[in-house]
């Protein structure tokens, strides 16, 4: 894991030079914190080229796996965030083809895969990872993203240079994304956080998930996706074959060569990467694993749980209890995030990201990505009755009176809601505005631009191909999954130096999850294939427990100095003053709108945004 940034084209004078980089680079120094690498390229007719990076040292702990790292023919140099897993098998293929190597990083495995195969390597590559490479003779950048979107990677193409970054703060820093996007802050106010291909600072974007970009000075970037996850039901192989499948990938997650831990909820996701772990045989390789509990609220807690599964399988456990003062933990969670996510689960994580790290941890095994790929959210089972689809409404304006273009506004968004189950159940679990709610907070929304925007999101995705179910899942994996549950556990790990390695995301499992035809045996229950290998192995008391995670369910202080804070903070955002006229609505729904505010309004102090 580790941080990086670069810069390329016919970069204006003065603005952009060594020490502006060196800055920028060393504000993700949590993301790597081991060492800093810099090199500057230069060419007259190209422009310059800057590559930056910070190492988080997990495989080949020596220099000879420090970046920027030029191939060994001196055309090709590269800097690189992530994991490579399957790079022994690479290793081995490069060397067969004559490919002769300087170290044991996956760096170098990738580097060289790439002057092999060019772009065609990122295919092979079993892992997460953000890459970057120039190639130094034809003076063409090389940017990929791993298929999930786990490694994060924001690109900017709007100052007449190329850019690109792990984090947002090290872009802004080079003077881009100086104001927030409109459309995004609607799509946050809407679903509290920002999809994919947006960012929250406008002329900043982000590199979705499996697409690698080509830039060459002089042309537009192109974007390839070369992978997708599956729109259709063609499953092959055997449905029993999924358990062998998950032990060998998380096996193949255990490569370092630094100690492994795991992060252990107590719910079926985590438990299964554990049990994974013993059936494997390795619990006795110094392997820990990280809880969170919270005292005195037996129905939110977790803790007994997960003391009982680690117990059982012989694991350590950590356990960090959260009680009354979660306040460092969530300045902790504000400070982690690069872009503002309404979601309060980030502070947990924050929590048991810092002990990892007390614990001597770089790197932890999560259970993240088993909702998505198993079917474990509520809405992926429908009650009978319930709309099944995504629904896309016009409506024409036949009215002048202003009375009546307000009752078929709030009808719009009525039928918007209840047509799209996924959007309504987002928003009343998730916090987040209506459309109309939206539009008059914000000077220039308007509701029906804010639908046709949430509509395009999800529909984007959309697969009509497969089953209802699998097309929710598809979507979770695009745009919830992308943009919360995976920033959530990157940026706050990374607060503290830590790698999270989701099992469950890699793109095999989720092939596997997505594409089989329907069956009872796998979907009559949510994550019912989980529950089976569970039971199977003995920890069949976890199937009585209810779903929790690590959710910190309190909303985190009184709604009356929540209240403050947004008066005090949320003018700089933008928002108009009719929001002071609602700001002491006292509606259970109101809540979740505040909450959203709150976590915008935090997110902007702490940012200087």
């Amino acid at each position: 894991m580790c941080g990086i940034l670069g810069a390329v084209g016919a970069l204006p004078v003065g603005p952009l030079d060594e020490t502006l980089i060196l800055e920028a680079r060393d504000l993700m120094r949590s993301r790597g914190p081991d060492s800093g690498g810099y090199l500057e390229l230069s060419d007259g007719h190209a422009g310059s080229c800057f590559l930056a990076h910070r190492r988080l040292a997990i495989q080949d702990l020596s220099e000879s796996g420090s970046q920027p790292m030029r191939s060994a023919d001196g055309r090709y140099v590269i800097i690189y965030n992530g994991e490579v897993y399957n790079a022994g098998p690479l290793r081995s293929q490069l060397e067969k083809l004559g490919t002769c190597f300087r170290s044991t990083s996956d760096t170098e495995i990738i580097l060289e895969g790439y002057a092999r195969w060019g772009a065609d390597v990122v295919e092979k590559l079993h892992g997460m990872f953000a890459i970057a490479i120039w190639d130094d003779i034809e003076h063409r950048l090389f940017l990929a993203r791993d298929r999930l979107g786990i490694k994060p990677l924001y690109i900017s193409n709007s100052t007449g240079y190329f850019a690109f970054a792990s984090d947002l703060r090290a872009l802004r820093h080079l003077g881009l994304g100086r104001e927030i996007a409109p459309q995004a802050l609607w799509l946050y106010l809407a679903l509290g956080y920002v999809p994919a291909p947006r960012s929250i600072w406008a002329g900043i974007e982000k590199l979705e998930a499996g697409q690698y970009l080509s830039w060459r000075a002089g042309k537009k970037p192109t974007v390839t996706q070369y992978w997708r996850a599956p729109d259709d039901t063609d499953f092959e192989g055997k449905p029993e074959a999924i358990e062998a499948l998950i032990s060998s990938v998380v096996e193949e997650q255990l490569l370092s060569d630094v100690p492994v831990g795991l992060f252990l909820s107590g719910g079926l996701d985590s438990s299964l990467i554990a049990s994974s772990l013993a059936e494997l045989g390795r619990t006795n390789d110094n392997l820990v694993a990280i809880t969170a509990a919270f005292p005195g609220n037996d129905l939110n807690n977790e803790a007994p749980i997960a003391e009982r599964t680690a117990k059982q399988l012989g694991i350590p456990l950590y356990c960090l209890e959260l009680a009354h003062d979660i306040d460092p933990y969530f300045d902790a969670a504000v400070a982690a995030m690069d872009e503002p996510i309404a979601y309060n689960a980030i502070v947990t994580q924050a929590g048991v990201s810092q002990l990892a790290c007390e614990a001597g941890l770089k790197v932890v095994l999560t259970g993240d990505g088993g909702d998505e790929v198993f079917g474990g959210y509520t809405w992926h089972y429908p009650k009978a009755g319930e709309t099944q689809g995504l629904f896309d409404f016009r409506f024409i304006d036949l009215f002048n009176s202003k009375e009546l273009k307000r009752k078929v506004s709030q009808l719009k968004a009525a039928r918007f809601e209840a047509k799209s189950e996924h959007f309504s159940y987002m928003r009343s679990v998730f916090p987040a505005l209506r459309p109309g709610e939206i539009a008059d907070l914000l000077s220039g929304a308007r509701a029906t631009h804010i639908e046709d925007l949430l509509l395009e999101v999800f529909e984007r995705y959309n697969a009509p191909r497969l089953p209802q179910k699998r097309r929710w899942q598809r979507i979770d994996l695009y745009t919830f999954c992308q943009d919360v549950v995976l920033p959530k556990v990157d940026r706050t790990g990374m607060a503290f130096s830590v790698e999270a390695r989701p099992p469950l995301l890699d793109h095999r499992i989720v092939e596997w999850g997505l594409s089989r035809p329907m069956s009872d045996n796998f979907d009559a229950v949510p994550k019912n294939v989980i529950r089976q290998i569970l039971e199977k192995r003995g920890l069949g008391f976890l199937l009585t427990e209810a779903k929790r995670g690590f959710s910190l369910k309190s909303r985190g202080g009184p709604k009356i100095a929540k209240r403050e804070f947004v008066k005090q903070n949320i003018r700089n955002v933008g928002l108009t003053g009719k929001w002071e006229r609602s700001i002491n609505r006292k509606t259970e729904s109101f809540g979740h709108k505040l909450e959203t505010l709150y976590w915008l309004s935090r997110w902007h102090e702490a940012h200087n945004a």
